[in-house]
């Protein structure tokens, strides 16, 4: 059994610019920084993993190499982490919204039976920072005084604000396949009132024309921007970055379970008075209003089938809360687990989020495989982290950057109902793109067009739409 070696630091450099050079400083290829309300976490390198396909769930670490299938992929997530060989571990991963067709029962042509759909690292270093105080865990004394060597380095030497800030030369994102998406719509508007299903989110996929730097445009993004999570994931040779604006679960080791549903979209505007005006036409707007309220009554019915029936309540509806360039109606769900229950039933109750699938999930899942033309990956899954005490923190993912195999690209959907506009819908994609298109920073190679004409092109571009 591995046991963490563990040193508290106290640091004078702002979390997140600590946690950026860390990540620039190149020790480390495999990693993932998780901010939440109350802290800041870097996860480094891999100790043990989890993985998990349609059918199996694999446990690899230096000591063992063991499979778990149960008929239930859930119970074989909790029995996987459960034979972890580490002691008070804390799980860092993310999940592809595709492991929804295997919660849901969701037939699919699209997914390979090796394809992992659910990920989980132990890491091999760790850091948590709250306010100026720094917990940093290792695995080795070697990786420890590795680790705290270059902490100290940064802290003594903070890094400089960019002066990078040049925006990219953006693809058009109205026009790019504007007409099959409005067609996608127009075909789930015609579902919906064939009672098929009642809502169900459409997304379009947007690749960048040009290398983006997701690290400084992660860090510049953040200081423009109030997202309930954020993020940077590296695995692989995949990345993503992004900033969540709700969480699809959050279970305390007390076991509480909280969900917190955002549907119903307005931009901020220009000004407060703008913003004032989109504020009171968003809580007036019947189609925004039912839209929400259909999400919170399911986010209560995925609870009751995991929480103990008499502990559920709405302790937040329809409140507004800013995210990014964009506001939304959001409210929150509570239930404490029942008996027998543990973290990963409630991460199957209630994953994907309601916000990213549609009403019911699996016919909303369905329409969304037959009418978005490729695999959503991590859009719409998500990332998340689960303890040894029962926690669990898994953020949407969503207004995010995306890096594979040397393409980017960025995702944005709208909830459809019956009575959706396809060029509202269209309309409400551009907003939420702009929440990280407008802070998007090119490499330093191809970041020689200064983009201030871009960021105008855009505005115009919103206003036209």
């Amino acid at each position: 059994m591995i046991s963490y070696i563990e040193r508290k630091l106290y640091i004078q450099t702002p979390a997140i610019d600590l946690l950026m050079a860390i990540a620039r400083s190149g020790l480390y290829a495999n990693y993932t920084l998780y901010e939440q309300p109350h802290e800041w976490a870097m996860a480094l390198g891999n100790l043990a993993s989890i993985r998990a396909t349609a059918d199996t769930v694999t446990l690899f670490s230096e000591e063992q190499y063991q499979r778990f299938s149960r008929p239930r992929l859930s119970d074989a997530i909790a029995e996987a982490t459960a034979a972890l060989p580490v002691k008070d571990w804390r799980l860092y991963g993310s999940a592809q919204f595709e492991l929804s067709h295997i919660f849901h029962g969701v037939e699919s042509t699209r997914i390979a039976t090796d394809q992992p759909l659910l990920e989980l690292f132990v890491p091999q270093c760790e850091i948590r920072i709250e306010q100026q105080h720094l917990l940093l865990r290792a695995a080795t004394p070697q990786k420890l005084e590795a680790l705290q060597h270059l902490i100290e380095q940064i802290d003594a030497n903070p890094p400089r604000p960019s002066v990078n800030q040049a925006t990219l030369a953006y693809q058009n994102i109205a026009a790019y396949r504007q007409d099959q998406y409005q067609q996608a719509v127009q075909q789930a508007v015609l579902d919906i009132k064939e009672h098929r299903y009642q809502k169900v989110i459409m997304s379009r996929q947007i690749p960048l024309k040009q290398p983006v730097d997701i690290l400084e445009s992660y860090q510049t993004g953040r200081r423009n921007n109030t997202p309930a999570r954020s993020f940077i994931y590296s695995q692989g040779g995949f990345m993503a970055a992004g900033f969540s604006p709700e969480t699809v679960v959050e279970v305390g080791a007390d076991r509480w379970v909280s969900t917190q549903p955002l549907a119903g979209t307005r931009a901020i505007g220009a000004n407060e008075a703008e913003e004032a005006r989109l504020k009171a036409e968003l809580l007036a707007d019947t189609k925004e209003i039912a839209e929400h309220a259909v999400s919170v009554k399911l986010a209560i019915e995925e609870l009751e089938s995991v929480c103990d029936t008499n502990s559920l309540s709405v302790s937040e509806f329809m409140a507004i809360r800013r995210r990014g360039s964009v506001q939304h109606l959001a409210s929150r769900v509570k239930g404490q687990l029942a008996e027998g229950k543990h973290c990963w039933d409630a991460f199957e109750a209630l994953f994907p989020a309601v916000t990213a699938s549609g009403i019911p999930k699996q016919p909303a899942i369905e329409a969304i495989q037959r009418l978005e033309p490729q695999n959503r990956g991590l859009y719409s899954g998500c990332v998340m982290i689960a303890d040894s005490q029962g926690a669990m923190d898994a953020a949407l993912v969503l207004r995010s950057i995306y890096n594979q195999h040397d393409q980017q690209w960025l995702q944005a959907g709208a909830g459809i109902v019956d009575q959706s506009k396809p060029k509202r819908e269209l309309e409400e994609t551009i907003e939420k793109l702009t929440c990280i298109m407008t802070h998007l920073v090119g490499q330093a190679e191809a970041a020689t067009n200064c983009g201030s004409e871009n960021v105008a092109d855009l505005d115009k571009e919103l206003e036209t739409h």
